[in-house]
């Protein structure tokens, strides 16, 4: 197994997918998913802040690389290529993941239709971004 990665390609798909988790839950999805955790901004906003922010960014990193080592591996490439990739990883495992979890946990189907809608759109375009690299 190949480990050779384009590192410019990780970060640059890293950082489209925190901003897309910016775009999704400040402005297109803030109200529904602070509605349906059933919390307020402030609430929201006692976090952790930074903190939870720069987490997120790398914990985003180890996504994105995880994502592009599986793709350097397989006979997958290209921007179409890598979204179709991102699109069966972000639906077949994150999405069913987290709806295991969600079923368990009792959680609103809505909560669960923002945070996976995130993700999977997040991975289709990071593994466009990818693909496009490889």
């Amino acid at each position: 197994m190949s480990w050779d990665v384009n590192v410019w390609a990780v970060l640059v798909a890293a950082v489209a997918y925190f901003a897309i988790g910016a775009l999704w839950y400040a402005a297109l999805f803030g109200r529904q998913w602070m509605a349906a955790l059933g919390k307020t901004m402030d609430e929201i906003s006692q976090g952790g802040g930074s903190i939870s922010y720069l987490w997120t960014f790398l914990l985003e990193i180890v996504v994105t690389f995880t994502l592009a080592v599986l793709l350097l591996n397989l006979p997958v490439g290209g921007l179409q290529g890598g979204a179709v990739f991102g699109a069966l990883v972000g639906v077949g495992l994150w999405g069913a993941l987290l709806a295991i979890t969600f079923i368990y946990e009792g959680r609103k189907t809505s909560l669960y239709l923002i945070d996976a809608g995130y993700h999977v759109v997040a991975f289709v375009v990071v593994g466009a971004i990818l693909g496009a690299w490889v």
